[in-house]
């Protein structure tokens, strides 16, 4: 059934796998690493943001390449954190910040690639200038939703957390695969 369904929608499973990889990768280093880190040296800041959030990295390189698609490859790897977030370590996460925050970085995506135009109509165009304009529009729109859901109004402490913390995590994870990418190209010259 799972299979069937996937293929109607145009999906497959490894990419399937790979997202939710790196999704659950990048959300378990943010709680299990920086978050500690986070409460050591910074026990003032709301624990319901992180100054260095990963997985934003993850959603937008996903969105960005799949497009709609990666919405749905994401969506069962943020709802299995979130769980984990709100029912193992106790924070208290609206329900709906996971789809909040997969549809502002679709939103963000298709903002950039509608006013830059898409001139690239290659499958894999990557631009990791676009990609950090991209992550700081939904970086903003995802602060200002997620402090919404969480009061009535924009909480401003909470909007600029988050949104620091997506935007920190984005360039961390651009500067890892630039090295990556970087690496890459010098060991290919040996084989």
């Amino acid at each position: 059934m799972g299979c069937i369904v996937l293929r109607k929608l145009n999906l497959d499973w490894l990419t399937f796998v790979v997202v939710s990889v790196g999704y659950i990768s990048a959300y378990t280093i943010t709680s299990g690493l920086v978050m500690p880190l986070q409460k050591i040296l910074a026990p003032q800041l709301p624990i319901v943001f992180s100054v260095l959030f990963l997985p934003h990295g993850i959603r937008v390189l996903a969105v960005y390449f799949l497009g709609w698609r990666g919405l749905l490859y994401l969506l069962p790897s943020s709802y299995l954190m979130w769980a984990t977030s709100v029912y193992g370590n106790s924070i208290d996460l609206a329900v709906l910040s996971p789809v909040a925050s997969l549809v502002v970085v679709y939103v963000a995506v298709r903002m950039v690639k509608t006013y830059h135009g898409s001139r690239n109509k290659a499958v894999f165009y990557f631009s990791w200038k676009e990609c950090l304009v991209v992550a700081a529009i939904a970086s903003v729109l995802n602060g200002t939703t997620l402090s919404m859901l969480y009061d009535s109004e924009i909480n401003w402490i909470l909007m600029i957390g988050y949104s620091s913390g997506d935007m920190a995590g984005q360039i961390v994870l651009l500067v890892l695969i630039v090295a990556l990418m970087r690496l890459n190209r010098k060991l290919s010259k040996f084989i």
